[in-house]
Order: C-alpha cells, then structure tokens, then sequence
C-alpha cells in the first residue's frame, strides 16, 4: 500500500473517529482491509490463477516452439550461410523472416488476449472482495471499513448528504459571485 493511500486511510480513520467522538457513538467500529493482500492470497485469486494458466499455457508452448524454431534457422544462417548457394541463402532468409513476422503477430495475439483476460479476472475478483467486506462488515457490525478506498459505511458515519449540501451551496454562491454587476 503506498504512503498516500496509508495517508488517506490514517486521515479518514481520524476524522471518523472525530465525528463518533462528537456525535456521541460510543459503539463505533472501524476497520482496515488489505486489498492487495486478499487479491494475492483469496482462494477466488488463487483459482483465477489456476484458470489463466489453463487457458494460455498451451498457446504460450507454441509460441516459445516457434520461437525455438526461430532460433534454430537463424543459427543455421549464421553457421552455414557462407556455403549455402545464394538461392539456398535467399530461401532460407525468406522462410526466417515469414517465421518471424508469424510470430511477432501470434506473440501480439496471444498478449492481448491474454491482458484482456487478465483484466476481466481482476474485475471479477475486485468486485468478490468489495461485496466480502461488505458481508463481513454487516455480520461483525462494523460501522466502516477503510481500504484504499472506503468498501462499506453504514449510516452513522455516512455524510455524502451533508457534503453535497455544502457543495451545492458552495456552487451557487461561486455562481452568484461571478454574475457581471447591474444584473
């Protein structure tokens, strides 16, 4: 978790525990989740994991054969290209450069699927842990739970409203305030 976000947490934590202090809530009850932490070690990530592997592995081997291929022709060039007769040369460079040009396309094939895979699981997998903290705030009581970002607060320590409020009035005084004279 970097500086900034154990900033955050550390500043909301106080001010929440302010506004208990203020509004009398003896019963408050604050928590802090590592995200990171259930993204790395959660049974749905390990099985995220798991399922990634089945499903790009195959295609990663075929892609590390050709890129073995690859090699091996480009080792016979550079062996056998000052024997090789200049049709033998010009064919073998060919057939080096089509090998080449098909797997920079399957390697950017492949990598591309595979980041858009990656970020669907990430998505599944962020939305699992919001909606765990969440059941376990409501079953243990918590009045907040503090993360990188705030997963659950229940009402007590909720001031959306208020803020809102304070911001629409903000916004129109900025708004009257910049009105030309005379109008």
């Amino acid at each position: 978790m970097s500086i900034k976000s154990r900033l955050i947490i550390a500043t909301l934590a106080c001010a929440a525990l302010g506004f208990a202090t203020q509004a009398g809530a003896a019963d408050l009850k604050i928590g802090v989740v590592n995200v990171s932490t259930l993204l790395q070690r959660s049974p749905q990530a390990q099985n995220a994991t798991q399922e990634m592997a089945k499903k790009f592995d195959s295609r990663k081997k075929d892609l590390v054969a050709e890129q073995d291929k690859i090699k091996s022709l480009q080792d016979q060039l550079n062996k056998n290209g000052s024997v090789m007769s200049a049709a033998q040369l010009q064919d073998t460079q060919g057939q080096l450069e089509d090998l080449q040009r098909d797997f920079s396309r399957k390697s950017a094939d492949f990598q591309d699927d595979y980041n858009m895979e990656r970020n669907a699981q990430l998505s599944k997998l962020q939305q699992e842990v919001v909606k765990a903290v969440q059941e376990f705030a409501q079953a243990q009581k918590f009045s907040l739970i503090l993360g990188e970002g705030v997963f659950y607060a229940d009402n007590n320590v909720d001031v959306t409203d208020q803020v809102l409020v304070q911001m629409q009035k903000d916004f129109k005084a900025d708004s009257a305030g910049s009105k030309p004279a005379g109008n």
